[in-house]
């Protein structure tokens, strides 16, 4: 029995039908699989994570070119990954600047907050695609526009943590740093350069950044006590806390001191010794798969 809106011909011939819609509707199984496959998310029923749409609303509203929609996958699927590990929530500041599509704008957004401490790129450092920027080792660098001693929540005088996040290494200039040299820095090398909250005043205890282009974080768990990480190859010393630097904290500059590493991610906040394999392992599945 042929009927519009029966199952027989419905199934062949009408755009709602089974038969039909499986063929060329652009609703249809067939087509949602294909998208989902490919890493689309023009799929009904398909949501990104609240925090995670809050960046892409805040990049729409500011004009930004957003990435790809395959990385916007990857990007929510990195976020998701950090709540379920406990991870975000100790942050007060991430910025993932790997992103494709020549989306170098969207990559300055601060992921905890996108209406909050956006980095600012000073003197041009380049945009790597999928790699992030890189200093020139003179004069370009980024400032997080996040002054912890104002600011900070998670990230306090004997609970903290500052993530670089490689991807590549250019001689043994500064990861980071803030307005003076010797204050609240990491630096490739082996120095007593590697401070988290600590003054020029304390005894330090030189911890080496390896050559190996890795994420390279510091950690600060009490009043004396940091571990520096390569990677999740860590080594404890103690260091005397001082008051937080009243300062922004830079990226790839410390004082007069530059870097010329390329930064694929920034992050800061409280330490994260208990988190810390599973964010490497989460920041890891998003920038292998770029």
């Amino acid at each position: 029995m042929a009927n519009s809106n029966g199952w027989g011909d419905g199934a062949s011939n009408n755009s709602i039908g089974w038969g039909q819609g499986a063929v060329n509707n652009s609703i249809s199984w067939g087509y949602s699989h294909e998208v989902s496959w490919a890493g689309l998310t023009d799929i009904v029923g398909f949501a990104y994570e609240d925090e995670y749409q809050a960046i892409l609303d805040r990049a729409t509203t500011l004009g930004y070119t957003l990435p790809s929609d395959a990385v916007k996958l990857k990007q929510n699927t990195l976020l998701a990954s950090m709540k379920a590990d406990g991870v975000w929530d100790k942050l007060d500041v991430f910025y993932v600047f790997a992103v494709d599509n020549n989306a170098s704008a969207f990559a300055t957004l601060n992921w905890k907050n996108p209406n909050a401490n956006q980095s600012t790129l000073v003197s041009s450092p380049t945009f790597v695609s999928n790699g992030g920027f890189q200093g020139n080792g003179t004069s370009s660098y980024i400032d997080t526009n996040f002054n912890p001693t104002t600011q900070g929540i998670q990230y306090t005088q004997n609970n903290a943590s500052r993530y670089f996040f490689t991807h590549a290494l250019s001689g043994s200039g500064r990861f980071d740093g803030v307005v003076s040299s010797n204050l609240n820095t990491m630096v490739r090398g082996l120095t007593n350069a590697q401070r988290i909250n600590a003054g020029t005043n304390v005894s330090l205890v030189a911890l080496e950044f390896t050559t190996a282009v890795n994420t390279k974080s510091l950690h600060r768990t009490s009043a004396t006590d940091i571990t520096a990480y390569n990677e999740t190859t860590g080594v404890s010393t103690t260091q005397l806390s001082a008051a937080i630097s009243n300062s922004n904290q830079f990226i790839l500059r410390a004082g007069s001191l530059f870097g010329a590493h390329t930064c694929a991610a920034y992050a800061m906040g409280a330490s994260m010794i208990a988190e810390h394999s599973a964010f490497i392992a989460d920041w890891n599945t998003y920038k292998n798969s770029l």
